[in-house]
């Protein structure tokens, strides 16, 4: 399962850097990465992408992912427990999720977690690259542990599981531990992976840890004209 924003609102705290036009196409570039890398991944039977957004409902279908449509943008953990309802139905047994802006996520590291995962109950969590937040959540049976995305979002889903006597593994993976949120987070991307910063930005300016944008005139902080989980069956 992934979920998805509105176009207006992706990538928002980029916006001291990268303009609405060049988030959105960030947003898609990232979000088409992940779900063709579920695609790709041995194990797992079939995407969703949760949104609220008309508009993203049929780019995942473009993507070869299911929409689950909700009212408005709840954030990650209400999208999740909205798409974990809906799978019901398909009586998956157990689900997958993780955001889609994930610049080195591959089928392996994917396949990483299944296998991590194993046929027993419990989770897996994969941290991001400071583990302070969750870039990847395996639940075994889906209502395993309510998800708990958001602030120290690693930190609680370990917490939520021993309360609730779950049995949880942390499995640190380098091809998920990078989400693009913040200029910073574009900044590492430059300098230990130029080459795919290249493909996924093209000419979008190149952005120092502090969120200035490198080259960029004094009153014009950019330096540029303003411009899934899947459910799984084994």
């Amino acid at each position: 399962m992934v979920p998805l924003k509105s176009r207006e609102h992706a990538k928002s705290r980029l916006a001291a850097v990268l303009s609405p036009e060049q988030r959105a196409r960030l947003f898609f570039a990232l979000a088409e990465r992940v779900i063709q890398a579920l695609h790709a991944t041995r194990g797992i039977d079939a995407v969703s992408v949760v949104t609220a957004s008309a508009e993203i409902a049929a780019f995942a279908r473009s993507q070869g992912a299911t929409p689950i449509v909700q009212s408005a943008d709840f954030g990650m953990s209400a999208a999740f427990d909205l798409a974990i309802d809906e799978l019901q139905r398909a009586q998956p047994r157990r689900v997958l999720m993780l955001p889609g802006d994930l610049p080195w996520i591959s089928s392996s590291a994917l396949e990483a977690v299944l296998d991590a995962a194993g046929s027993e109950p419990g989770m897996v969590v994969v941290p991001d690259r400071h583990r302070v937040g969750t870039n990847a959540l395996l639940c075994n049976p889906p209502r395993a542990l309510a998800p708990c995305f958001g602030d120290r979002s690693f930190e609680r889903h370990l917490a939520a599981a021993r309360a609730a006597g779950v049995t949880a593994q942390v499995l640190e993976l380098e091809a998920l531990a990078l989400d693009l949120d913040h200029p910073a987070d574009l900044d590492y991307l430059r300098r230990r992976d130029g080459t795919l910063a290249a493909q996924l930005l093209g000419a979008l300016p190149n952005v120092n840890a502090a969120g200035t944008a490198v080259g960029a005139r004094a009153g014009d902080p950019t330096g540029c004209v303003r411009g899934a989980a899947r459910a799984v069956n084994q």
